[in-house]
């Protein structure tokens, strides 16, 4: 028996559906850097440990709606003209500027409610050397709740995004620096939460594999855009496919020498896991570097290389190795029967 919906039914529905692709929920992937501090300071079996994780990836997932809504209200006439960014609830008028408004005030509401439940811990930070009474530098340092630095996190990410929205992303190359900083605001936010050290490499990686995921989103509008990408974004007038090519060669180098160096430095006694991890990391990049030079459509929704059989194979052998190499040391090398002192 078929229902049929009433004019006002039809209207919430659209509305609905407008309101979730305003939130953006497809890009929440972004924000599961908030676990990668877990698992790297062997805490992922720690239950008390996933309780301020948990919280705070939701809470930055509602920062991140509230970036895109401020964003698309921004750019609501400009993209009148996008073929893709037409359709936006704005830009398409199924959103009201009334209703965005108290979605925003919605999200502030939850964010804060939600920030409330974060379990208090504290962690020193060092600010600055100062010389002591024998003549040594010492350092000193503050105690910092990490529900406050969380907060403070939370703020640079908004910040950062808003700064990206409203100025930095007319300049070639800070609009993609800006847009990998957030990547790492993701990452930190997961390690102050849990207060444990912030590793360099961390941030390294982070940083550089949200270049790559910046830099493929560029080709793709361009090869899509075409001509047209400069009437879209200021940028793409000094912006060229040869320069994003280098660019994307350049960092692809750089991040596997990063890679290289971190299995060496960190995990140089596990032979085992360094063996199997290079290839492994090497394919994965080139993978990727493939899929962004024949197809445009997983350049311009990064979301999409999660469809891609050969790279999610892969992945899960890497996180499955990492695995092992970290809360089960030696492992693969006593499985082989390697020796522990090499």
């Amino acid at each position: 028996m078929e229902v049929e919906m009433s004019t006002d039914q039809i209207s919430n529905l659209i509305r609905l559906k407008g309101i979730v692709r305003l939130l953006r929920p497809h890009q929440y992937y972004k924000n599961l850097l908030v676990f990668f501090g877990l698992f790297f300071s062997r805490n992922i079996f720690r239950i008390d440990t996933w309780i301020p994780v948990l919280i705070g990836f939701i809470a930055l997932c509602l920062i991140s709606s509230l970036n895109y809504i401020v964003n698309d209200f921004k750019d609501r006439e400009k993209d009148k003209s996008h073929p893709d960014k037409k359709n936006r609830p704005f830009s398409s008028g199924v959103i009201t500027i009334q209703m965005g408004l108290l979605l925003m005030i919605v999200i502030l509401a939850s964010t804060t409610l939600l920030v409330v439940f974060i379990p208090e811990t504290y962690d020193p930070i060092y600010l600055f050397s100062r010389i002591s009474e024998e003549g040594d530098y010492e350092s000193a340092q503050v105690t910092v709740d990490s529900k406050i630095a969380f907060i403070l996190i939370l703020g640079a990410l908004f910040i950062t995004s808003q700064l990206y929205s409203f100025f930095l992303r007319d300049y070639v190359f800070v609009d993609i620096i800006t847009i990998s900083v957030n990547y790492v605001w993701r990452a930190v936010a997961g390690v102050v939460l849990i207060s444990v050290t912030i590793s360099p490499w961390l941030i390294t990686l982070c940083f550089t594999s949200a270049m790559l995921l910046a830099l493929a989103k560029r080709k793709g509008d361009m090869t899509v855009l075409g001509e047209n990408a400069k009437e879209h974004k200021r940028v793409f007038k000094l912006y060229t496919e040869d320069l994003i090519d280098q660019s994307l060669a350049t960092v692809i180098a750089v991040e596997l020498l990063a890679i290289f160096i971190y299995l060496n430095e960190r995990h140089a006694n596990e032979t085992v896991f360094i063996i199997l991890s290079l290839p492994l990391f090497t394919f994965t990049l080139f993978r990727y570097l493939f899929l962004v030079s024949n197809k445009g459509e997983i350049c311009r929704k990064a979301e999409k290389l999660f469809f891609d059989k050969q790279l999610i194979s892969t992945g899960l052998i890497i996180v499955l190795l990492f695995f092992f190499a970290i809360y089960f040391p030696n492992f693969l090398d006593n499985l082989i029967g390697l020796p522990p002192d090499r």
